[in-house]
């Protein structure tokens, strides 16, 4: 032994301890995230456990899958074993692409746009201007009346899955209108906390809003008599499977209108892919 390797040996007591102790080498851990991936893919909320398809049990990335379908864009994956956390903004759906970038929902037009070198349509898709400013207030029913019922009935029975793997969830007071009191008053001895959501109040604007919508839809093939499937069409696809995958007094709701349940069976054979 030189005169150097003596001077760094380590001592036999402690050699004899790290003895105890050895040191394992393993190979890397593959990131699912950033796997290399061949197609676009949509990172979205499972399928409800008792579904045969891959249709998400939240109504934010189901309207996203249908959208997509309905433009006739195949060529993607899907993926749902993504947490929300993974998604641009803590959010899902996100887009993968195969060059690794990660697009959040509201880019996904843009991209979709760009793939189909789609002109710009001042009509987005509908027959005339005045159709187009209606689809306004058809995108506030859906996403208010309709939305806040799913919320106030999804609400009481969440399955652990759908508890890790949904996105975050909009509080219903957010929602319904006008804004629920708190559940104490001013006169209380307690500061205001909590909110008492009027639940008869909020099904009944939720059964005007389904009578609405079958009323408006009628015989046509896509909602507002446009000729082609709009986001509107993909929003009302989603909030009306949704609908029909809830509790009991929600979907039977819908299933008073045979105009609904037949355009909803036809839209859904069209986006599960």
């Amino acid at each position: 032994m030189t005169t150097s390797e003596a001077l760094f040996a380590i001592p036999e007591p402690i050699r004899k301890v790290f003895a105890r102790f050895p040191l394992h080498t393993h190979p890397p851990i593959c990131n699912p995230y950033t796997k290399k991936i061949n197609r676009p893919t949509l990172w979205i909320s499972p399928p409800h456990t008792f579904s045969q398809n891959k249709l998400s049990n939240d109504v934010e990335c189901l309207k996203w899958q249908a959208y997509l379908a309905l433009r006739g864009l195949r060529d993607f994956d899907v993926r749902t074993d993504i947490t929300p956390e993974a998604g641009v903004d803590g959010r899902l759906p996100s887009l993968q692409l195969p060059n690794g970038q990660l697009l959040g929902a509201q880019k996904i037009p843009t991209w979709a746009d760009s793939l189909q070198q789609s002109q710009p349509d001042e009509l987005e898709g509908y027959k005339d201007a005045q159709t187009r400013d209606e689809s306004r207030a058809w995108f506030s029913l859906l996403e208010g009346d309709v939305h806040a019922e799913l919320e106030m009935s999804n609400s009481k029975d969440l399955s652990f899955m759908s508890l890790l793997y949904s996105t975050p969830r909009r509080a219903v007071e957010t929602i319904v209108h006008p804004t629920p009191a708190p559940l104490s008053g001013i006169t209380s001895p307690f500061p205001p906390s909590g909110v008492q959501v009027p639940t008869s109040s909020v099904h009944l604007k939720y059964c005007e809003a389904i009578q609405s919508l079958s009323e408006r839809l009628g015989g046509d093939e896509w909602f507002l008599g446009s000729g082609s499937p709009t986001a509107l069409d993909a929003l009302l696809f989603a909030y009306i499977y949704s609908a029909l995958q809830s509790a009991a007094h929600v979907h039977r709701e819908v299933e008073r209108y045979e105009n609904l349940i037949k355009w909803e069976t036809r839209v859904r054979a069209l986006v599960v892919i």
